[in-house]
Order: C-alpha cells, then sequence, then structure tokens
C-alpha cells in the first residue's frame, strides 16, 4: 500500500466533507462504507443526523445500527411497511418521471430527505463509480471506463437527487462527486480502485482515517435489496391490462406516444408497431389497475384532440 496516495485520497474527502459542513447535516444512511465514513469524518466539524430507511429487519436497518453504534452517532430509523412504500414510489416515480428500477434503489434516499431535520442532505452518491464498487465492474471481462460512468452519473444527479432536496427546501452535499475527491482519485489505474472486492483504495483510505476495519470492509448491498424495497415493489405488481390501439398511421401512433409517455412512465410499457400503439398497464390490485387504465385512455384522449386540432 503506498501510504502517501491512500493519504491524499483521504485528505480530499475529508476536505469535501468539511466544505459542506457549514450547518448541521442529514446523512441519507444505510451503514455501508459510503455513508459511514462520511458521516465519521463530518462529526469533526458539524451536529449530525443519521436517517436509515428499510423495511423491518432488513439488511440496511441493521448494519446501520451496527455502524452508527461503532462510529458513536445517533441514528433515526424509519421503517416502512407495504403500504408506506407503494404510496410513497407512486408519489416519487410522478413527481421524477423515474423508471420502477429507480424508483425501488431512490425510494431510501427520498424518505430520508422527507424527514431530514436539517437543512443540508448528505449522501454517499458517486463513490462506486468513482472507485469501482459495482460488482459487475469485477465481473466484466474488461474493466469499465470509470470515468465515463462519473460523467454520466454527473448528469443525472441534478434530475434526480439534487430535484429530491429542492423538493423538501434542502441543500445536497455528495462529497464524493467534488472535482477534488474525482481528480484526487486518479493516483490509481481503474484496475487498483477496482481490485478483487471493489473500491480497494477507498476501503485501504478509509481504515488510514481511522474509520473502523469492520465498516470500510463491508460488502456492498444495493440499496433497493438492502432496504427490501425492491422485494415488496415486484411483489406489489400482480395486475396487468394490455391495449392494442389503431390510429391512422404510424406518425400518429409515435407522435401519442411520446405525448403520454411523461405521464405514464413507470406504470405503463408502451411501443408502436405500424400504425398501433401497444400498451401494457400494471397496478397493484384490480381497483388501481381500472383506476391506472382509465387514467391512461384519458391521455391517450387528450392527446389525440390536441393532434386533430
Amino acid at each position: 500500500m503506498n501510504k502517501k496516495n491512500i493519504t491524499k485520497i483521504g485528505g480530499a474527502l475529508d476536505y469535501s466533507v468539511k466544505e459542506d459542513c457549514k450547518r448541521d447535516i442529514t446523512i441519507s444512511f444505510s451503514g455501508g462504507i459510503d455513508s459511514t465514513l462520511i458521516g465519521f469524518l463530518a462529526k469533526k466539524y458539524t451536529n449530525i443526523e443519521l436517517i436509515a430507511v428499510g423495511v423491518k429487519g432488513s439488511h440496511d436497518l441493521e448494519a446501520a445500527k451496527s455502524a452508527a453504534k461503532l462510529i458513536n452517532l445517533d441514528l433515526t430509523i424509519k421503517e416502512i411497511n407495504k403500504s408506506d412504500i407503494i404510496s410513497e414510489a407512486l408519489i416519487l416515480q410522478k413527481k421524477l418521471k423515474l423508471t420502477q428500477f429507480e424508483v425501488g434503489f431512490m425510494l431510501p434516499f427520498w424518505i430520508a430527505a422527507k424527514n431530514a431535520k436539517h437543512s443540508i442532505l448528505m449522501c454517499g452518491q458517486g463513490a462506486d463509480e468513482v472507485f469501482g464498487g459495482y460488482a459487475r465492474f469485477r465481473e466484466a471481462k474488461n474493466y469499465p471506463d470509470l470515468d465515463k460512468e462519473t460523467k454520466a452519473l454527473l448528469k443525472i444527479i441534478p434530475k434526480r437527487e439534487s430535484k429530491i432536496a429542492e423538493m423538501f427546501g434542502l441543500e445536497l452535499s455528495c462529497p464524493y462527486l467534488t472535482k477534488e475527491v474525482i481528480e484526487t482519485s486518479k493516483i490509481y489505474t481503474q484496475e487498483q480502485h477496482i481490485g478483487l472486492k471493489g473500491k480497494e483504495k477507498l476501503r485501504e483510505a478509509a481504515i488510514d482515517l481511522g474509520l473502523p476495519a469492520e465498516i470500510a470492509n463491508r460488502k456492498k448491498k444495493a440499496a433497493q435489496y438492502g432496504s427490501g424495497i425492491q422485494k415488496v415493489l415486484k411483489k406489489s405488481i400482480k395486475c396487468e391490462i394490455n391495449f392494442e390501439i389503431p390510429f391512422e398511421s404510424n406518425k400518429i401512433a409515435i407522435s401519442i406516444k411520446k405525448a403520454t409517455d411523461p405521464e405514464n412512465d413507470g406504470w405503463v410499457e408502451s411501443f408502436v408497431e405500424k400504425n398501433v400503439m401497444k400498451a401494457k398497464v400494471k397496478a397493484t390490485n384490480m381497483g388501481s389497475l381500472r383506476e391506472a387504465a382509465e387514467d391512461f385512455m384519458a391521455c391517450i384522449s387528450v392527446a389525440e384532440n390536441i393532434l386533430k386540432k
């Protein structure tokens, strides 16, 4: 281990955390290395609220409890049940037009933002892209381009995490995505960062900074799975109905699809085949399915009338 370079990475992250600790902060907390490390660093500079979100008994809640204890910080737990998940998922999807997959991993962040006591919301987003944490990076035959992955995330953050923070009057902080951290990470190659278990150099830097090795070496579990939310969402979509709607031409069918997609993204899958728009409407029960189908057809009707004018 090159101690000097590892210290540089730790120093860059510590600096980025400190820069955003101008007021008390809330951290969207899972108990993994990413959120625990920024909490561990931030407590030197300001008052902290940790919020962990998940289904009762889920991996993330248990990990969060043990991590908070190890770094000696209080933890606020938000346990969510099936009803909470479905209702909040519907609101989140409608507000941000997210895919069902995105809803799954963004829901803990959404609920943390909704319950935050402090005006700055700090999160661990970006650590996996910058430092090579995803399992798919290790499984790939050829190492991915971490710089490309990071740039792609930087384009998404304003449309997703930043918008959520703004909805609740909060300022977003992503210490792993500062220029300081990204540039310093390039001291090492992608292969060195990814290593055998992902985020090898970040783990080394965390231990060098004083984070307990038990946390620094924890395996990653994606937010949607660690929180138990994705499992509930998958089970909840039990009903569906298929539509085939013919139009006068392929051009009109495509225009109708484009006009209605933003309103139905995540719960309606649609495509155009010749002059026919085919759609699948999904819902958690028959009552919701009927309402969703009626809303979908209302959107079609409005879009069709506008095109005729």
